[in-house]
């Protein structure tokens, strides 16, 4: 299987604090943890970055390259930020550990994509999903200005003329694919997913 030029970065360096401080990428679902579904639906990119504050926990994981946050305490951003720094490639598919459902094919979708922007982001009507996007390594510099100016939303950081959005009604299957982002932050989140 030929494999796309393009790193992912999976962001588990949350601390988990509305679940009991618990690693959601170790969440079980039917006796596997999250982080391992994700990985398998990640396997025909070339480069595999965990951004996580606790590598240790990874050690078993080959192929795989764990790096801390290299600014802490600041959410998603730090992470992708982190990741961006420390990729090879230019262009990262950047992932959520708590969304072991995400559909494969849909990644798999932008692992195709190629052109001239800073981001592509998923959306549909007024929700982005920033947390299963493409980003270049461009955006450091503006990832850098909002850290500085202490603006840590994902959005504060990014560049409205190079953003491309993907609509997500134009595809066939587009409810399935929003569903699939089904995040797990809280303690009734985890109740559905085991239900």
């Amino acid at each position: 299987m030929e494999k796309y030029e393009k790193s992912v970065v999976i962001l588990a360096g949350g601390l988990g604090k509305r679940l009991g401080y618990r690693s959601k990428a170790f969440l079980e679902y039917k006796g596997k943890p999250f982080i391992e579904y994700i990985l398998e639906k990640v396997g025909n990119f070339k480069e595999i970055i965990i951004v996580s504050n606790e590598p240790k926990k990874y050690e078993n994981y080959k192929n795989i390259r764990v790096v801390e946050d290299i600014v802490k305490g600041i959410g998603p951003l730090g992470g992708i930020y982190t990741g961006l720094k420390n990729s090879f490639y230019d262009e990262v598919l950047v992932l959520s550990c708590d969304t072991p459902f995400v559909n494969k094919n849909f990644l798999h979708y932008l692992g195709e994509i190629s052109g001239n922007y800073t981001a592509a982001v998923p959306r549909s009507g007024k929700n982005r999903e920033p947390l299963c996007a493409l980003y270049k390594k461009d955006l450091i510099k503006n990832i850098e200005e909002a850290i500085e100016n202490k603006e840590f939303r994902i959005v504060s950081a990014f560049d409205w003329d190079s953003l491309i959005w993907i609509d997500l009604e134009e595809f066939e299957n587009s409810s399935e694919i929003l569903e699939s982002f089904f995040n797990v932050n809280t303690p009734e989140d985890l109740e559905k997913v085991m239900g």
